[in-house]
């Protein structure tokens, strides 16, 4: 019979302490639950929990409520932007939670992450990256001038671009652009960078809308691929998003949308 008793006390004790108040403000109350929901909230986000963290919370509860008190007697709460956004933030957290739930139950296996990688790798095998100078100039007269000027000693391109060039980045050292892919260029100028060996210079100004380029290709060489552990996070990233994607797709095609 005391077990009894003593069990009961225990959980009265308890309830008495989930529904215990932390603050009061002008009547209303702030209770330990509030505080601990907000605390959990945090550190599911990273935080550790202690006792310093605990005071700010409580401090920002209080604040909280000042400012809302506040906020209701002057009619925020009817403003319609104010009604439209709170719409919007209970959908976005409601959706996040949703696509959060659904990746911890269709997690991405080391298996995918592996294969790929490999994939990946495979289609970037064959891509290549050029070490690249260019000329600027502002008309093609000027352009074609200097492109029968280096035909005629094609190893004073570096100083022609250093006197020449109108990109100021690229002047200084001599119009060198670095090593890249051709992706990172526009159109024009990548097509004229692939029809170039090492060592060549575009026979005729490339336009673009930056002026008239005249480019020199000095080297090429095959794209190192990162090793597996360095891409790891972004590959699983990649993939976590085709998933959340496929779902997108899978459920509207199942919605009548008119």
């Amino acid at each position: 019979m005391k077990k009894i008793v003593m069990f009961i006390a225990i959980l009265l004790m308890s309830n008495v302490t989930s529904a215990k108040n932390i603050a009061s403000v002008n009547g209303q109350n702030i209770t330990q639950e509030n505080l601990e929901n907000f605390v959990n909230l945090l550190v599911n986000q990273g935080a550790s929990d202690s006792k310093e963290l605990r005071e700010q919370i409580k401090e920002e509860l209080i604040n909280r409520q000042i400012l809302l008190q506040e906020a209701e007697k002057n009619g925020v709460i009817n403003n319609p932007i104010v009604k439209t956004e709170i719409q919007l933030a209970k959908e976005s957290i409601i959706v996040r939670y949703f696509l959060t739930d659904f990746l911890k139950k269709n997690k991405i296996t080391d298996d995918e992450i592996e294969k790929q990688y490999e994939k990946l790798k495979k289609d970037q095998s064959s891509k290549k990256e050029y070490k690249i100078r260019h000329i600027l100039t502002e008309n093609k007269d000027d352009a074609v001038y200097l492109i029968k000027k280096l035909n005629k000693d094609v190893s004073k391109f570096t100083e022609i671009a250093k006197e020449t060039s109108k990109d100021e980045s690229s002047r200084i050292n001599g119009g060198l652009l670095g090593w890249s892919n051709t992706e990172e260029y526009v159109e024009e100028f990548a097509n004229a960078v692939k029809n170039l060996t090492p060592g060549t210079i575009s026979q005729n100004p490339i336009k673009t809308q930056f002026g008239w380029h005249i480019i020199k290709l000095d080297d090429t060489r095959n794209i190192e691929f990162p090793e597996l552990n360095q891409v790891r996070p972004q590959i699983e990233e990649m993939l976590k998003q085709q998933i959340l994607s496929n779902l997108q797709k899978e459920l509207r095609s199942k919605s009548i949308i008119k």
